[in-house]
């Protein structure tokens, strides 16, 4: 979903919880957006750091939207995980500030609304849900042959961000070589 969208989502639901939450509205409202910036962090660090732009992070994700049919394909949004959710709640519990509890509930706003679009768009588990769920299932694909970290690399090389050669695959990277590989 694009950020413009959540905006526009999280200020009518900040909007309309304004007679329940008061101030805490613009909070839920802020951390309803800034989950995203997780999307930030993955394009760094898939990039190893080289290029910090926030407008070629855009480009990146959106390049990145062509692979993420193929049935291969896996993504991980930090900040949408069960473990930070999970992590925001215990430190609201611990320091028993809502505010922890208003910004749980802005991610979780966030996550429905990612959720209906992946839903919407027949790729629902394209992303892992949970650290752990991301580790095992990217460990299942490469014992099955498949590279995943193709669609990434080259989504990277095409923005001249990633310079090292993909070896004998082809640049695209994603489906057909992935497939032909798992059923070798």
């Amino acid at each position: 979903m694009k950020a413009s969208h959540h905006v526009v989502c999280g200020g009518i639901a900040s909007l309309a919880l304004i007679p329940v939450l008061g101030t805490d509205s613009a909070v839920f409202f802020v951390f309803s957006v800034l989950i995203d910036s997780d999307h930030y962090l993955d394009y760094v660090c898939r990039n190893g750091f080289k290029d910090f732009s926030p407008k070629r992070m855009f480009t990146f994700h959106d390049l990145l939207e062509e692979k993420v049919k193929d049935k291969n394909f896996l993504g991980l949004s930090i900040f949408h995980t069960v473990e930070c959710f999970l992590s925001l709640y215990i430190i609201a519990e611990l320091t028993g500030l809502a505010v922890f509890m208003v910004i749980l509930w802005g991610f979780l706003f966030h996550l429905v609304l990612d959720l209906i679009y992946l839903y919407r768009r027949g790729v629902l588990f394209s992303r892992a849900f949970s650290i752990v769920e991301y580790v095992i299932r990217w460990n299942r694909l490469k014992q099955r042959g498949v590279r995943p970290e193709l669609p990434y690399r080259s989504v990277l090389t095409a923005m001249s961000v990633y310079s090292e050669p993909l070896g004998d695959d082809k640049e695209e990277g994603s489906g057909e070589e992935n497939q032909h590989i798992a059923k070798e």
